[in-house]
């Protein structure tokens, strides 16, 4: 998970339209974000994309 996790916050800093919009971006932020604890990258992430409560 921590490999996904860094590619996701890699890619969202060159092209974060890209990462926050694509429904498997999304699927994939999601996934991760699960892991417990959640990468604070992927956290953000999630909470920016609106997958969290």
């Amino acid at each position: 998970m921590r490999g996904a996790a860094r590619a996701l916050v890699d890619a969202d800093s060159v092209a974060p339209a890209e990462v926050r919009c694509r429904p498997l971006a999304r699927t994939v932020i999601a996934d991760v974000a699960r892991a417990q604890p959640a990468p604070a990258g992927v956290a953000r992430l999630a909470n920016l994309v609106g997958l969290t409560r």
